[in-house]
Order: C-alpha cells, then sequence, then structure tokens
C-alpha cells in the first residue's frame, strides 16, 4: 500500500470514530447512541414515543455533522503537512455510501450499536445531494465562525452551538441544557481525538513551527439546576398553573 492509500484509509477511519462516544470512559470505546441512551436515563429525560422519530432524525443529522468535523479539524493540519489532504477522499467514501455505513456502525452485534435509534428512509434522507447540501450549510455557519474570531477554540464553540440550534430547529427537537452540553462536549471531545489522531500521522521532523494546535476545553462546573432536569419540571407546572388560572377565571 503507498502512502496516498494509507492515508485514505486513515480518513475512513477517522470517519469511523465519528460514531463512537469520547464522553465515555475509556474514549471511543462505545457507541455515540448508545451512550446518549444511557445519558437520557441518568438524566431522568423521557423519550415519548411521538418523540423518536424526531430524536432518530437529529442523531443522524448529528452524525453528518461529526463527520463534517472531521474535515473541519483537518484544515489547519493539512496546511502544515499537504499529504493529509489525501485523507478527504476517505470522507468522500463515507459520505457516499452514508446509509449503508451509519446502519453498520450502529448494529447492536458490534456491541456498541443502538440501530432503534436510527431513522426509517435512510437512502433517501441521506442521499449524496441531501449529505453535500447539509455540508454547504455547515460550511457557511464555519466560515462565519471563523471570520468572528481568531480564536480556533472559540470558533468551534461558535459553529457547534450554531450547528446544534440549527439542527434542532430542523427536526424539531428541545435541546434542554443538559442534552445541548451533552452534544458540545462530544463534539469538542471528537475534535480533540482528531487532531491527535492528525498530528500522529505527521513525520515528528515538521513538528516544529507548526501552525495547527490541539482544541483546548473551557473548564466550567454544570449547573445542577439544569444537568438534574429539573427546569423542565419547573416550567411544566408554571404553565400548568397558569391555565389553572385562566380556567378558574373562565
Amino acid at each position: 500500500m503507498d502512502m496516498d492509500n494509507y492515508l485514505v484509509n486513515m480518513g475512513i477511519t477517522a470517519a469511523q470514530r465519528a460514531f463512537f462516544s469520547y464522553m465515555a470512559k475509556p474514549q471511543g470505546s462505545y457507541g455515540l447512541h448508545m451512550i446518549f441512551r444511557l445519558f437520557l436515563k441518568r438524566k431522568s429525560i423521557i423519550m415519548h414515543d411521538r418523540e423518536r422519530p424526531h430524536w432518530c432524525r437529529f442523531l443522524a443529522d448529528y452524525a453528518v455533522f461529526r463527520l463534517y468535523i472531521a474535515r473541519f479539524v483537518l484544515k489547519a493540519y493539512a496546511r502544515d503537512y499537504p499529504p493529509l489532504l489525501s485523507l478527504y477522499a476517505g470522507f468522500d467514501r463515507i459520505d457516499e455510501t452514508f446509509p449503508e455505513f451509519i446502519k453498520k456502525e450502529a448494529d447492536p452485534g458490534r456491541g456498541v450499536g443502538d440501530i432503534s435509534l436510527l431513522p426509517d428512509h435512510l437512502e433517501t434522507l441521506y442521499s449524496p445531494e441531501k449529505i453535500e447540501a447539509l455540508h454547504d450549510r455547515f460550511n457557511r455557519m464555519a466560515e462565519k465562525a471563523e471570520r468572528d474570531t481568531d480564536s480556533p477554540d472559540a470558533a468551534l464553540k461558535s459553529f457547534t452551538t450554531e450547528v446544534l440550534s440549527y439542527l434542532s430547529g430542523k427536526d424539531e427537537v428541545p435541546l434542554y441544557t443538559p442534552v445541548f452540553w451533552f452534544f458540545s462536549k462530544e463534539t469538542l471531545d471528537y475534535a480533540q481525538y482528531l487532531a491527535d489522531f492528525y498530528k500522529g500521522l505527521i513525520p515528528e521532523s515538521y513538528y516544529e513551527g507548526m501552525h495547527a494546535k490541539p482544541y483546548e476545553e473551557v473548564e466550567r462546573e454544570e449547573d445542577s439546576f439544569y444537568t438534574d432536569y429539573r427546569l423542565p419540571a419547573y416550567i411544566f407546572f408554571f404553565v400548568a398553573g397558569l391555565i389553572c388560572i385562566v380556567l378558574a377565571r373562565a
């Protein structure tokens, strides 16, 4: 295998790792869909049957976004070491067969998947044309985030926030703060994994003078009011109280 084919295969490997969780320990050992289900259970968040199709669509869209993150992070490393551009051909192969690929990665037989959280009609929803349309939108969001700040960390955070907000509206799912935190953290942790992975493909002789840097997490404490998932309960009782007042006055 020559170097070009090797790097194409490394692109496929980086894309495959998009379907794994980096919050759970050890990182990258469990399927993202499975970890998300466990996260909902731990936070006592109930996914009702009527909500499931929307969440399945959101999770698939988020998988497309994760694959885009592999491209986004690669840009800086490919500028330092142009042979890494061959990885994009590996990403393209995954995009072209996304429905088959995501079904394979979600197969419970692999010990890490959760196929119950995949949407129906994957082939129609995620044709190459529709994947390209999502990429075009992500491109615009990424370019805006990079224009607005000189910090790669801040650009990634801003980009991730805008994409999650967009997908939440597109797929009609409520990104409560704990859930938003989950996907934000997963995105950053995957970007950190990619930075290490890409750097490992660059000869050490190129390390001196490299411009690409690993992403750093901004440390912050979780607010238990949100992460314990009590906020929706407070909202429910508040709205219920208003309804009771209206009915009493009727």
